[in-house]
């Protein structure tokens, strides 16, 4: 038996707090909050408070007495792994999981989950009911892995053999022009995405529990798009009767964090027309000729590979 295999069974001799966890993997502005929204809807699911790298290195609009809290709780983490596990701007493969930290990470996730009662996060599991705390206790963790975090996956596979990952891709032109227009150049965002979706074009291929799903699907196939995500998740899509969407002040943007302030509820119908069916067409519009061939030259072969013409 190898080193690895060794440990993968030291592991699961090992009972992880988290029981069947849900991941999504995907690139930041590429609409992962639609499919997070989508499944936070399911009663049987919760999330820890933020994505994973806020969980363990804490959130721009925290207090700054929970960010050092959480600094400190995951610098043994990264000490002994002689790396920063949970780096968005880290686009390599990390190193295996000394089962130490498998668990220390299975514990700050499943406290995260406890402690994210606030309006916006696990305190309703469907409009005007609120969780029990054994509910929130026995839910399905769901994390958001974003960039660099995709490269995080083994590591959830060692952790978790029962867990569900869902990879989100999205038309590279639309995402490219969200982050030009933030200041980053269209070559420089065409290797970030080259790097992060042929590696989730990988994972869909090697991994049994990983499955692709197209933003343009939920975007345009909403409802139908939905039930698939809950089928392949093993949820039982009936059980939602409406969806959950986090807003911000302006009300009509889908949010996840940062200054969200209210939570509403939509029927199927009234969630599907909240999302801008138009919006990548918009944004390839908008994007330059040149910054488009920048970015064609970095990311082409794997928008090809992932059915995206241009």
């Amino acid at each position: 038996m190898s080193q690895s295999e060794k440990l993968n069974a030291a592991i699961t001799e090992r009972e992880m707090l988290n029981k069947k966890p849900i991941f999504i993997a995907g690139l930041s502005r590429g609409g992962s909050s639609i499919i997070l929204n989508i499944l936070r809807s399911h009663p049987e699911v919760c999330s820890p408070r933020g994505e994973t790298n806020q969980v363990f290195y804490g959130k721009p609009d925290e207090s700054l007495r929970t960010r050092v809290s959480k600094i400190f709780r995951y610098a043994p983490i990264m000490f002994r792994q002689r790396e920063h596990v949970f780096s968005p701007h880290n686009c390599h493969e990390r190193r295996p999981l000394s089962p130490r930290n498998m668990e220390a990470i299975d514990r700050v996730l499943f406290r995260e989950k406890l402690l994210a009662t606030d309006a916006t996060q696990n305190r309703y599991r469907a409009e005007g009911v609120e969780y029990t705390s054994e509910e929130i206790r026995e839910a399905r963790l769901l994390c958001k892995n974003l960039d660099g975090l995709i490269f995080t996956t083994p590591l959830f596979v060692s952790m978790y053999p029962d867990a569900t990952f869902f990879g989100l891709v999205r038309n590279g032109l639309a995402v490219c022009e969200a982050h030009v227009r933030r200041g980053i150049t269209a070559r420089a965002y065409g290797k970030l995405y080259a790097r992060v979706c042929g590696q989730l074009a990988a994972d869909a291929r090697r991994l049994p529990n990983f499955h692709l799903v197209r933003y343009e699907n939920l975007a345009n196939e909403t409802i139908d798009t939905a039930q698939q995500v809950f089928q392949l998740a093993g949820l039982d899509g009936t059980r939602v009767e409406k969806f959950r969407l986090v807003v911000g002040n302006e009300g009509n943007q889908q949010r996840t964090g940062g200054t969200a302030s209210d939570l509403a509820w939509y029927t199927p119908r009234e969630f599907s027309e909240t999302i801008a069916t138009g919006i990548d067409e918009e944004q390839i519009c908008r994007l330059s000729p040149h910054d488009r061939d920048d970015f064609l030259r970095e990311a082409g072969d794997v928008m090809e590979i992932l059915g995206y013409g241009y």
